[in-house]
């Protein structure tokens, strides 16, 4: 059962969201939206909306709100914009039930906000329990690529008096699957825990079907040996494993995290997966720490790409600018003994030295797993449609597609 996904958006002036005959003109002409139908229904307008191709039932409100302490502010936000936020006491809900494709649904659902208040200070996206910038918002909307997977959900580390610490997501019930969990963390190895609830979150968003309980999915290669595969147990199991007063035990499931959330655990062999003998993620912590290779598919290696193409203008201003240093992801095909259906291309860093026309000149920084003839330090020459991503670092921070953002504050 998938649940609502709550945003509510911050207009700039609040007098905006009095005009419901300006939002919905502008939703009506918004490129890629159609409307269907209207229906007020007490002080809730429900709409029947076509967002490029799928259907979406939307409804919204003005609604009076408090800045949410302990959501998580996922972007920069200048002073200005802070004070402006502590004194709103007014937004608009957008509830929305989500389709087949999460991503798709996401970034809908921004689109759909961006056209009802196109100025807006900023998105509280209540099911996540995240803060979203206005302009990041603004971006998102009218791009064509949807954001990355990890907007969808947060990632939250509760620590307590001892070393423990509880890993557990927000945002996966809207798209009808399970809160991720990670029981049993420490401060120590809580950062590589994160990593792989983030990478199994992201690839349990692309199936057509759920990932069903002791199901295995492989996630990482911690070396050419080890395989990192694993599986989802159901809270009530996964809290019999440990101290019930633990934090995240069964004593904490009494008010909240006691609904549709499930345990990540490993199955170390493939006579455990086939005996259903499962394992803590733990006894890979030393192999976590290492920098495995974690899996990342076809699908949101295209939707970088695209993003990091149709950005690429914010990279290229940026290039010999002061302080300034350009790193560019290639996608470069391995060598024949390496390639698979999974495995054609080897995504690796390169130094970015310059660019002319549509031709860059880049110094490798790493050394490839799967290319023989490229060592660390080798500059060469590749096409612009050989970028997969890019990353610039400023004096002040690093900015990526994703970032960009960043830069229009700054105009």
């Amino acid at each position: 059962m998938k649940e609502k996904s709550y945003m509510l958006a911050v207009p700039e002036k609040e007098q905006d969201l009095m005009d419901l005959e300006g939002m919905l003109s502008r939703l009506a002409q918004a490129e890629g939206i159609r409307v269907l139908s209207e229906n007020m229904d007490s002080d809730i307008m429900k709409l029947d909306l076509i967002v490029e191709e799928d259907q979406c039932q939307v409804e919204i409100y003005p609604t009076g709100f408090e800045l949410p302490e302990m959501y998580r502010i996922q972007h920069f936000f200048p002073d200005v914009d802070i004070e402006s936020l502590q004194r709103a006491e007014t937004g608009l809900a957008v509830e929305m039930i989500y389709g087949e494709d999460p991503l798709s649904a996401y970034h809908a659902q921004l689109r759909i906000i961006h056209a009802l208040l196109p100025d807006k200070l900023a998105i509280f996206d209540d099911s996540s329990e995240k803060i979203l910038s206005g302009q990041w918002a603004a971006l998102a909307a009218s791009s064509k690529i949807p954001p990355a997977p990890r907007y969808i959900y947060t990632v939250q580390a509760v620590s307590g008096e001892d070393d423990i610490v509880w890993l557990h997501t927000h945002g996966l019930n809207r798209c009808g699957l399970p809160e991720l969990e990670i029981l049993d963390s420490s401060k120590d190895v809580y950062q590589s825990h994160y990593s792989v609830i983030e990478t199994m979150a992201n690839r349990m968003l692309e199936f057509e079907e759920p990932l069903e309980p002791m199901e295995p999915l492989f996630l990482a290669h911690m070396t050419k040996e080890i395989s990192l595969i694993s599986t989802l147990v159901p809270w009530n199991q996964a809290v019999e494993h440990y101290d019930e007063h633990m934090l995240g035990g069964k004593t904490d499931r009494t008010e909240s995290h006691n609904g549709n959330t499930s345990a990540i655990f490993v199955y170390p062999t493939y006579e455990d997966f086939q005996e259903g003998q499962y394992a803590p993620l733990s006894i890979y912590d030393e192999y976590l720490q290492d920098n495995p290779l974690y899996m990342v598919t076809t699908k949101e290696t295209e939707r970088m790409k695209a993003l990091a193409a149709e950005r690429i203008e914010y990279m290229k201003q940026t290039l010999g600018c002061g302080d300034n240093h350009i790193l560019v992801k290639l996608g470069l095909e391995v060598d024949d003994e390496h390639k698979t259906e999974d495995n054609f291309r080897e995504h690796i860093w390169f130094e970015l030295l310059d660019i002319k026309e549509n031709v860059l000149t880049a110094k490798l920084t790493q050394e490839p797993y799967y290319i023989a003839s490229l060592h660390e330090g080798y500059t060469g020459d590749y096409g612009l449609d050989e970028i997969t991503d890019w990353m610039i670092y400023t004096p002040e921070r690093r900015i990526t597609p994703d970032d960009v953002y960043l830069m229009e504050i700054r105009k």
